[in-house]
């Protein structure tokens, strides 16, 4: 079957040298100009242009077929002005809908997400790419929506003359012997924890994030030494069961080189990624990249309570994710949690 096209320029020329030579069978004309029937019909019925005519706007004048005829040039325009309102406007259609869209942005959720979880709470089905276009509408510019989106990251350095360095972690694990359930995320209860400083390197947090429901601690410390981060590990995972702390992957920071205290005391093991190899803890460093949304570098965690901190915990724990089925980390981990 032939593939369907609409009228080119020169075809609609053609058609109206063929009607001006009293040709009026559309079997013929579309014999002449290899087209189907059907096609010389619809072009016919919809791009006629009433000229000649007194009074167009009688009824009388429009319901005469002799008054309309055929000029190549208007029916090019009532085509490409039908084209252009064909194609669907996006819009947020439900009063719901659109409360819902805003009260999420505003959280700081990305469109993708928002039409994720929009589905998935049965509010409406709607696309990214709709909220996007709704963001720079008028009414979206009015309201300065685009303020909401994420930040674009900025480009990274490309770093050089960096030399491999001899850990001075004792009793290392390196990330080769890890768990291969950890390796999948299949098996719940293994994390990858990181340090984020502060100002001057006088404070820090540290930061765990759990591998396959992406649940996240922060916690703040004073100082980043190994002393206060082990403190900071045993503090928020004593009351977890162990099947939740089953393991934890840390990069080769000396703030982990009392790793062995940590298993002695909750019985979590520690894998240590290879140096400068971050990817083997993506998920941690996502995390830290959702952290610095709320504390870009320069902050001095000294004078950030330990309420605002944990606002931003609850917001990365509640925030849905693509990866989890436009779930939240904290449905996920809850779920989990609630096996054991």
């Amino acid at each position: 079957m032939r593939k369907y096209t609409h009228l080119s320029n020169e075809e609609r020329d053609q058609l109206f040298v063929l009607l001006q030579n009293g040709i009026t069978n559309k079997e013929e004309i579309s014999r002449r100009m290899n087209r189907d029937p059907t096609t010389i019909r619809r072009e016919l019925k919809r791009n006629k242009t009433m000229i000649g005519t007194k009074h167009n706007n009688n009824s009388n004048t429009k319901d005469n077929p002799e008054n309309f005829h055929y000029i190549p040039d208007r029916a090019k325009k009532k085509y490409l002005k039908r084209r252009k309102d064909s194609k669907q406007k996006c819009f947020l259609k439900t009063l719901p809908l659109f409360r819902f869209t805003l009260k999420e942005l505003q959280k700081g959720l990305s469109p993708e997400l928002i039409a994720g979880r929009a589905k998935l709470e049965g509010i409406g089905d709607i696309s990214h790419e709709c909220i996007y276009q709704f963001i720079y509408s008028k009414k979206g510019k009015e309201l300065q929506l685009y303020q909401h989106l994420t930040r674009a990251h900025m480009r990274r350095k490309k770093q050089k003359g960096r030399k491999h360095r001899k850990s001075h972690i004792p009793n290392r694990i390196g990330i080769e012997l890890r768990p291969e359930g950890a390796n999948t995320r299949e098996e719940f209860g293994h994390w990858e924890t990181d340090s984020i400083l502060g100002k001057g390197k006088r404070s820090a947090l540290n930061t765990n994030r759990e591998r396959m429901s992406r649940y996240i601690f922060v916690t703040k410390i004073p100082r980043k030494t190994a002393k206060e981060t082990r403190k900071a590990i045993c503090r928020r995972f004593q009351l977890l069961p162990l099947s939740a702390r089953l393991s934890n992957t840390a990069d080769n920071g000396s703030e982990f080189s009392e790793h062995e205290k940590v298993t002695k005391s909750i019985g979590m093991t520690f894998y240590f990624a290879d140096p400068y190899a971050s990817y083997q803890r993506g998920t941690n460093e996502n995390g830290n990249g959702l952290v610095r949304r709320f504390f870009p570098k320069k902050t001095d965690f000294n004078t950030v309570t330990n309420k605002q901190i944990q606002s931003v915990e609850d917001w990365i724990n509640h925030r849905p994710m693509k990866c989890l089925g436009y779930k939240t980390p904290h449905e996920v981990f809850h779920e989990e949690l609630s096996l054991y």
